[in-house]
């Protein structure tokens, strides 16, 4: 019998593969246990339909995600209005939120804070750099703390 696995399984193989297996393996444990489905045509469409729709959403975001970093090359982001002393030591420090609020409000682009990577937060003013990552893709843009 031919099934399309729903998840990654040890030694039948992975996540989306037509396979094909005993009946009753398939019909008593595979199927039962919801870690596969008959590969009928249509579950092969549906699956198919899916997996387009995942990739064209990586495609979307990936380039949603290069057009950002061009913006933000040509437009630096600039954080202002943060307390600090004559050292230039920051009262508080900046974490991602405030660098996704930065950006929002310099290139009217929405980023996930959590697109936002950060060793430390940023405690002192002047010129910082930070990555951005989308996927596997990862950039380093400049931050001005002033």
């Amino acid at each position: 019998m031919k099934i399309i696995l729903l998840r990654d399984m040890a030694r039948l193989g992975k996540r989306g593969e037509v396979k094909e297996v005993a009946e009753g393996y398939a019909m008593n444990v595979l199927i039962k246990k919801g870690d596969a489905v008959q590969a009928t045509p249509g579950e092969l469409a549906k699956w198919k339909s899916k997996q387009d729709a995942k990739e064209h959403k990586k495609l979307v975001a990936t380039n949603t995600f290069a057009q950002l970093i061009d913006t933000l090359h040509k437009n630096p982001i600039v954080i202002t209005g943060k307390k600090a002393d004559q050292k230039g030591q920051l009262f508080a420090s900046i974490k991602e939120t405030d660098i996704a609020d930065a950006i929002y409000n310099s290139v009217k682009i929405s980023v996930d804070p959590k697109q936002i990577l950060l060793a430390n937060p940023i405690k002192t003013t002047g010129e910082h750099q930070i990555s951005l990552k989308q996927g596997e893709h990862k950039e380093t843009i400049t931050l001005a703390v002033k």
